[in-house]
């Protein structure tokens, strides 16, 4: 309210002066004694008017400088006497009680205008003034003259009116504001009733890394109340390594402005019991974009972690389970498949012992490739796969896979076209599991072909080798293609099905490749065909 400590000013000088008591420029009630209407300057006699208590005598009254500012004032302005009586109210009164004019409130007691429940505060505060205390600033409840609530602000001060001692008070209508702040209030209320009932920690930390607000999830995460919380930094609640952890959090929040989202950390209880926690931090700014704190809420994982080492244990021992399965499959069939090979080299078996031993021979080693997929997939799960990585050529790999398959693709009578060049650069690989990887997608291609072509080729893109190998088969779905890379996923399973695999090749395929630092993905469409495309980064 400076304006109206302005006023407040210009009226103790007058009072010094004694012009206050010579103000001949203001309009009175048509009533008043002893003084001639006509001997009162006014520019308007209808507007802005302002009224003095019909008792009191003037004479010689100036002070067009101050007539304008006063009647002019959005603020409203009242002189009282140390009864509470108005003996002088200016036009901005009307507009705030809401009288038809100005004069209906002069000869009033102010106390009837305010709120019952808020009249012992002014006349508490009109007792501090009349002693000569300066300048109160309060907020006080009135009533309109139409029944309504008003909140209003009041300045005041002890002043000489016309050689008596009155009051001086200058009032300001708040009631938008109070109105705006209790709607803040209530808003407050109701995210702070949401923070309450969250199951999350949530709390408001100040610049200095002091906790400043704390809600129930976080007082029993905590085992301590808010009186104990409050003004204690949130790193004390950390373990020492996460500590550190925390506080290069705050400081890059603090100057980035960016939210943190879902950081683990270990927080220590009053119990000193360490509890795995997921933290999230929001930047809190001023008006002025200023930092002024985080927001943090902090997610309990005990049970989220309880969980992830059963599956972990669980995975652990399907893993063993699957090596030792396929260990033990491995032992007989190695013996099997070496006396069957026997039995049709041999001259003296006859027709049919060979044709029954070859459809044995064909079954165990598609038994075998089940088990060493078995023990390939064991050993990516455990990260136990060896790679022998070396500078190996392209050429060379791909040459001798495809040396392998061709007699299966020209059985099939199905034409190969091969684009490789000889100077493809180096790669760093496991030539051996690289070789499998190609193997693998010829084998698909055969298996999936049954006229028409298959390419592979080579290029160098980017700083990268791109294989393509591309087929003239069934081709597979679009809903299909996102799944043919996770383990024992065949894209048809129909009782018609006419190629038998265990659904782990392409999975293995896409490990080995990714162990590689490489990408692996296909493009297909029903009835035309399948590419399958490889990356490997270039040495």
């Amino acid at each position: 309210m400076r304006e109206e400590a302005e006023i407040v000013k210009e009226l103790r000088e007058l009072e010094k002066t004694g012009t206050l008591a010579d103000m001949n420029n203001y309009h009175f009630n048509n009533s008043a004694k002893e003084f001639k209407e006509e001997d009162i300057q006014f520019e308007n006699k209808n507007e802005n008017t302002c009224y003095f208590d019909k008792s009191f005598k003037f004479k010689n009254l100036n002070g067009e400088l101050y007539k304008k500012l006063v009647e002019n004032s959005l603020e409203g302005i009242l002189i009282l006497d140390l009864k509470g009586k108005i003996l002088f109210a200016n036009p901005a009164i009307t507009n705030i009680f809401g009288f038809n004019i100005n004069e209906e409130i002069i000869g009033k007691n102010i106390l009837n205008l305010i709120h019952p429940d808020y009249r012992n505060k002014l006349i508490k505060d009109q007792k501090l003034l009349s002693i000569g205390k300066k300048g109160i600033l309060n907020t006080y409840k009135a009533i309109s003259t139409k029944g309504e609530k008003i909140w209003l602000e009041g300045l005041g001060c002890k002043i000489n009116f016309l050689n008596e001692t009155a009051l001086a008070v200058f009032i300001r209508d708040i009631t938008h504001r109070q109105k705006t702040w209790s709607e803040l209030v209530k808003l407050g209320d109701k995210y702070k009733a949401l923070a309450d009932m969250s199951t999350d920690g949530i709390i408001i930390i100040d610049h200095l890394g002091r906790i400043i607000y704390t809600n129930s999830s976080f007082e029993r995460l905590c085992r301590k109340n808010k009186i104990q919380l409050n003004g204690t930094p949130f790193k004390n609640f950390l373990s020492k390594e996460s500590m550190f952890q925390y506080q290069e959090l705050f400081i890059g929040a603090r100057k980035t402005g960016k939210k943190i989202k879902d950081i683990e950390l270990e927080f220590l209880n009053n119990n000193n019991e360490i509890i795995p926690i997921e933290l999230s931090l929001s930047p809190l700014k001023n008006i002025n974009n200023e930092f002024t704190g985080i927001a943090c809420t902090i997610h309990d994982i005990t049970v989220h972690k309880k969980i992830e080492r059963e599956l972990k244990k669980s995975k652990k021992l399907k893993t063993e389970f699957m090596n030792i399965a396929a260990h033990e499959l491995k032992s007989p069939i190695t013996p099997i498949k070496g006396y069957l090979d026997l039995i049709i080299s041999d001259n003296k078996s006859n027709s049919n012992t060979k044709k029954w031993g070859k459809i044995s021979l064909r079954n165990t080693e598609r038994l075998l490739d089940l088990v060493n997929d078995i023990l390939d997939v064991s050993r990516l799960d455990s990260d136990t796969m060896s790679f022998n990585m070396e500078k190996i050529k392209p050429i060379n790999f791909l040459t001798e896979t495809i040396e392998d398959v061709e007699p299966i693709i020209k059985k099939k009578k199905l034409i190969l076209v091969k684009k490789i060049p000889n100077k493809l650069p180096y790669i760093l690989g496991d030539k051996c599991r690289l070789e499998q990887v190609i193997k693998n997608l010829l084998g698909n291609a055969v298996k999936f072909t049954d006229k028409g072509k298959i390419n592979i080729e080579a290029y160098e893109i980017n700083d990268k080798i791109l294989i393509i190998i591309e087929d003239t088969g069934i081709g597979i779905s679009n809903y299909e293609l996102d799944k043919i890379f996770t383990k024992f996923y065949q894209a048809y399973t129909g009782n018609d099905r006419k190629c038998e695999g265990t659904g782990l090749g392409l999975f293995i395929s896409k490990e080995i490749i990714k162990r590689h630092n490489g990408k692996i993905w296909a493009e297909s469409k029903i009835g035309v065909g399948t590419k399958f495309f490889i990356e490997i980064p270039i040495t």
